[in-house]
């Protein structure tokens, strides 16, 4: 976030709508704390993508895409080595999988995917919906609520999105 202004701010709010939506869940305090710190890390890759990409006002070329795909394996590179918990870790991960299986960097599906990772791709997905950034205009939460039960059952987990409805 230091190095695009247009998404300062996007890991601290989809923290703050991953902990309502793990809260309407029941997780516990700790499963809330381990997402939290996944949350809180799980762009981190995003340093070592190139500006030309990071920064692009709009749409991305396959190519680029690619390149803005390993983000999730670059970051997971960057902090694996430091005393993070395994659960943590795995938000960051697995945070662009679909439960479909139609994600990167893996295409896991369905259960495959860390419970958390599942609920912090719902709470990513709605801020970056609700966001206004350099390529795009926000939505307002309305059709960013309405787009969840589209999307639920492919890429969002379609247990989940009742949930996150409640809570947003």
């Amino acid at each position: 976030e230091l190095r695009d202004a247009y998404t300062k701010g996007h890991s601290e709010r989809g923290v703050v709508f991953a902990i309502e939506i793990g809260k309407e869940l029941g997780l516990t305090e700790r499963e809330l704390e381990l997402l939290k710190i996944g949350g809180s890390i799980h762009d981190i890759g995003k340093v070592a993508i190139p500006d030309v990409i990071l920064l692009k006002p709009g749409r991305l070329t396959p190519k680029e895409y690619e390149v803005m795909k390993l983000h999730v394996q670059l970051g997971y590179e960057l902090v694996k080595g430091l005393d993070l918990p395994k659960e943590s870790l795995d938000v960051l991960l697995y945070h662009q999988e679909r439960y479909d299986g139609k994600g990167y960097p893996f295409g896991k599906r369905g259960d495959e995917i860390p419970l958390l990772a599942r609920i912090y791709t719902v709470a990513d997905s709605f801020e970056a919906m609700t966001a206004r950034r350099i390529y795009k205009k926000s939505k307002k939460w309305r059709e960013a609520l309405e787009e969840l039960e589209e999307l639920a059952g492919s890429q969002f987990d379609p247990d989940i999105v009742p949930y996150a409805i409640k809570a947003l």
